[in-house]
């Protein structure tokens, strides 16, 4: 019995020893990490660029902003805020695209859209992807401008975008990278105006601001406005990642093809800030988590606070740097 009491014994120890750093008085518990704190995903607005769509409004006062090849030459982005508020309308809200639920992925939030392709839409259903359009909940998460031609004029504003987040936004844990300055070696070459074509029918002009600290969005036709201030778009960050596209195998309501991208694994990037250019690497190797920005020492950059500016271009797309 005696011999059985000392098994029982080292075997209590032993369990112990994995709570414990050693079996005795002065044991000590092993650190319990502290949980990172989870907040609500953001509010990813599907926002038009096309001729028609113009003055955008409510872009200014996002925290980041994707633009990519939508069909016909045109772009459309992703509209990130990450807390929503205020009143000032951010229109035309638009369709979703593929690429769209690429990028969901990436942050898990809540898509707010006018609607999609059926296939587009088939893929929310089946993925269980939280997204909001004018039919949703009896419409309180967006409203039609009277002044504006539709299918350019349905709009939303960051607190209606708050109000959705509430009810339907998922948990995240994921943490972005703080703010900063990217590293000065090796040494960032000027840039104070930044041209490139991101599709063959819509030419990108950046001229920098030293007073704004931040890059004037020019296109073809001009500034690329933002209603709300009057002012041209000025993002802190300006971002030129090389992805390619494919059809998506569908067309849309015009019958035009639809593209995705391959956004997944790694490649290069250029990044624009402060007036300098710096050679960078983009990596979404974890589809479940945001996309980085690597800098020459192959950690995430940390770029200035403000609105950041991501493109996507075919690659090997020239940019012009002066």
């Amino acid at each position: 019995m005696r011999s059985l009491t000392r098994g029982f014994s080292a075997l209590a120890c032993g369990l112990a020893l994995s709570l414990l750093a050693a079996c005795g008085p002065n044991a000590a518990p092993v650190t319990t990490p502290t949980p990172t704190p989870s907040r609500l995903g953001p509010a990813m607005v599907q926002i038009e660029n096309s001729i028609l769509a113009r003055p955008l409004s409510g872009v200014q006062q996002a925290d980041l902003v994707y633009e990519y090849l939508a069909e016909g030459g045109i772009t459309r982005m992703t509209v990130i805020y990450f807390k929503p508020s205020g009143s000032q309308r951010i229109e035309p809200v638009r369709s979703a695209r593929p690429v769209t639920i690429h990028l969901w992925h990436a942050y898990h939030g809540v898509i707010f859209f006018s609607g999609a392709n059926q296939k587009v839409l088939d893929m929310i259903a089946a993925e269980h992807i939280p997204a909001l359009s004018e039919s949703s909940d009896g419409g309180i998460y967006f409203a039609r401008d009277p002044s504006r031609r539709a299918p350019h004029n349905l709009y939303t504003d960051g607190d209606r975008l708050a109000q959705g987040l509430k009810k339907y936004a998922p948990r995240v844990t994921y943490q972005l990278p703080a703010p900063g300055t990217p590293p000065a070696s090796p040494a960032p070459t000027t840039a104070n105006h930044v041209v490139f074509d991101q599709t063959n029918f819509h030419r990108v002009t950046y001229t920098y601001s030293a007073a704004d600290s931040a890059y004037a969005y020019g296109t073809e036709l001009g500034p690329l406005i933002d209603k709300n201030t009057g002012q041209p778009i000025k993002p802190v960050n300006v971002i030129v990642i090389q992805v390619a596209h494919h059809d998506a195998g569908f067309t849309d309501v015009l019958g035009a093809p639809a593209v995705d991208f391959d956004l997944h694994g790694t490649g290069p990037a250029d990044v624009f800030t402060q007036g300098h250019r710096y050679t960078a690497k983009w990596d979404l190797t974890n589809t479940e988590q945001p996309l980085k920005i690597l800098g020459a020492d192959g950690k995430p950059m940390h770029l200035p606070p403000g609105l950041t500016w991501i493109h996507l271009v075919d690659p090997g797309t020239p940019i012009t740097v002066s």
